[in-house]
């Protein structure tokens, strides 16, 4: 049976479709691509996906080329912010035009760089890191990333351990302690079970403890996050019992711009849940009358909060004209 013309020419135009039309721009992307050179194939790739057409192998060799890249430019710098532009377009690609083996390329790229972001050991180093750590586990990169993580975080607590030892001899030792631990659980953007336990401690003992990050006499090693050194009233714990009927004595250091008034009224017990409870009972120097000038110390008063059964106390919120500050409770 002799094939027309016309049944020629549609089943051409079909081929074309399912194959698709490679532009020249395409193709000279595909020539560096395998003559070893990503950096011009991705130029190229980029300005084919502005003209196209673009071929059914189009979105494969663009993450083919773009993953190379990726790694060699973090093998000069990879703390780059080229890199992360880069990642993300990567993930959207990925997303739209799924490939098992360009997402197994993008996992191995992701968790190197990013293990060579937390080594460089800063902390726009060790975020950045992290965040390459997630967007492997996204593409199911899961043990590379938790591996990682579990041994940064296994570090980092030894080190805050450290610090908390040191807090009979030395105060600050604790405040010390707390910004750490802060900070780590910024950098993961979590915490885990063994930072919690740690953490319940590190609150224990800076109870009656003033947590202030820029004070002279405590040795950061670095300019306090200003993430972290956020209030201007800071809050002590003189006596903390908790239970269903839990008591607080608690009193104030004023470090903001102005005087607030220490008004027992102003406080919030907010247990774990994100439940708040206000005072049932207040009793000392609290009321509308007591001022706390600037660079000042509130006298001691207590408040006391009933508290549904099964629940947890979380921490103690202060609002006042100065702010909002809180003070977390093991």
């Amino acid at each position: 049976m002799k094939m027309s013309k016309s049944m020629l020419c549609s089943g051409l135009l079909m081929a074309a479709l399912l194959t698709g039309c490679k532009s020249k721009r395409e193709a000279l992307g595909d020539k560096y691509l395998e003559g070893g050179d990503p950096m011009h194939a991705v130029m190229y790739y980029d300005q084919a996906m502005q003209k196209g057409p673009l071929s059914t192998s189009f979105y494969r060799n663009y993450v083919k080329a773009s993953i190379q890249v990726l790694t060699i430019r973090a093998k000069e710098d990879p703390t780059a912010e080229f890199l992360d532009a880069l990642k993300d377009s990567i993930v959207s690609i990925l997303k739209q035009h799924p490939d098992p083996t360009g997402e197994a390329a993008f996992v191995a790229a992701l968790q190197e760089v990013g293990r060579s972001r937390i080594k460089v050991g800063s902390t726009e180093g060790v975020e950045g890191g992290f965040r390459f750590l997630a967007a492997a586990e996204s593409f199911g990169g899961k043990a590379g990333a938790a591996n990682a993580r579990k041994e940064y975080v296994a570090g980092k607590l030894t080190e805050i351990q450290g610090e908390l030892k040191e807090v009979s001899s030395q105060p600050t030792a604790g405040i010390v302690a707390d910004y750490k631990m802060t900070k780590l659980a910024l950098t993961l953007g979590t915490e885990t079970d063994e930072m919690k336990v740690l953490w319940s401690q590190i609150r224990k003992a800076n109870l009656n403890t003033y947590l202030m990050y820029d004070n002279d006499d405590v040795d950061l090693g670095e300019r306090p996050d200003s993430r972290i050194n956020k209030y201007g009233v800071l809050l002590g714990i003189v006596k903390y019992e908790p239970g269903a009927t839990t008591k607080i004595q608690v009193k104030a250091w004023n470090g903001s711009s102005g005087p607030f008034h220490f008004d027992g009224d102003y406080f919030t017990l907010f247990d774990k849940d994100g439940k708040g409870y206000k005072p049932t009972a207040k009793i000392g120097h609290f009321s509308k009358k007591d001022v706390v000038g600037k660079a000042d110390e509130s006298k001691t008063g207590g408040v006391t909060f009933k508290l549904p059964a099964g629940a947890a106390p979380s921490y103690l919120e202060f609002k006042s004209e100065s702010g909002v500050t809180r003070k977390y409770l093991p």
